[in-house]
């Protein structure tokens, strides 16, 4: 079946639509939501869309679906390991089912999916470089729907929620970062601290304070913050 491409712009307002969400603090689910129902918009006579992504766990999951059946294709083929989405992300490459019941290729995933009633599906990988972080895929009732622009128009789409997935990428990265040099600058206050306490108690200098926590630390078997901290709750709770 042949189908029109859309407007360019059409695509453009899509695309910038999606953008301005994440710039106001919206969740990148939702813009990749907004994309799977844009797809389902874009390309004609499709019954559904999806995006597939995989948690640093390791853990492959649907990140946004159009509907029920999408979800349900998806859990298929995590469950069986195989099917047209899986194939597109381990490649890297396109992938495109003209009639999924008699397709071979995937057949457990084929008869799991028989009573789904979709007949063709076309799947996108989502690349970050030249790897594969997930894919984007379409759904339609009829067989042999999409023919080679429609799946290049799905390039499209993949390529937009790629970029989307680099972008909480980063942000997930910038807050773990910012996490981790909170965390430094309460321990480094906490070992200033308990410096002082042991420079008042003891009356000696910085240095001599710092090499009497180390051993202190290497007494107890804690960490060095984890002894700074000690010794402050035992001086704050002895009044000294």
């Amino acid at each position: 079946m042949t189908t029109d491409l859309p407007l360019a712009e059409e695509l453009t307002a899509v695309f910038a639509r999606a953008s301005r969400m994440l710039l106001t603090e919206e969740t990148v689910a939702h813009a990749l939501h907004l994309i799977t129902d844009a797809a389902v918009a874009a390309i004609p006579g499709a019954m559904g869309a999806g995006v597939s992504l995989m948690k640093p766990s390791g853990q492959r999951l649907t990140a946004a679906a159009s509907g029920t059946i999408v979800s349900q294709a998806d859990s298929a083929q995590f469950e069986l390991g195989e099917g047209p989405c899986l194939a597109a992300w381990a490649s890297g490459q396109p992938v495109l089912v003209s009639d999924v019941a008699s397709d071979q290729r995937w057949p457990a995933w084929s008869a799991a999916v028989a009573s789904l009633g979709f007949g063709s599906v076309a799947s996108s990988p989502l690349l970050t470089g030249t790897t594969a972080v997930g894919a984007v895929k379409v759904y339609a009732r009829d067989l042999d729907h999409f023919a080679d622009h429609a799946v290049r128009l799905l390039a499209l789409f993949a390529e937009q929620a790629s970029l989307f997935v680099l972008h909480a990428q980063a942000r997930e990265a910038a807050a773990a970062l910012s996490d981790q040099l909170q965390d430094a600058l309460f321990q480094r206050d906490t070992i200033s601290v308990a410096k002082g306490l042991l420079m008042a108690r003891d009356n000696t200098g910085e240095d001599d304070a710092f090499r009497t926590l180390i051993a202190m630390s290497r007494r107890s078997g804690e960490t060095l913050h984890e002894t700074a901290a000690a010794l402050i709750r035992f001086s704050a709770s002895s009044g000294t």
